[in-house]
């Protein structure tokens, strides 16, 4: 029984779904456009595009 345990072997760690991406990135791109903000700058409009991409892809 016991050596039957040792041969067991656990597979590769796959790919993260690809959510939690985008959910890192939905954060990143928000930090971003807070900082502009807060810093009294022009947000550049690909940010807020992408934003809203990333807005709807993560709805669950």
């Amino acid at each position: 029984m016991k050596k039957e345990l040792e041969q067991i072997v656990k597979p590769p760690i796959g790919l993260r779904p690809k959510w939690v991406s985008d959910k890192e990135r939905l954060n990143e791109v928000r930090s971003a456009i807070v900082r502009y903000y807060d810093a009294e700058l022009k947000i550049p409009v690909e940010w807020i595009e992408e934003y809203n991409q990333l807005i709807d892809s993560t709805k669950v």
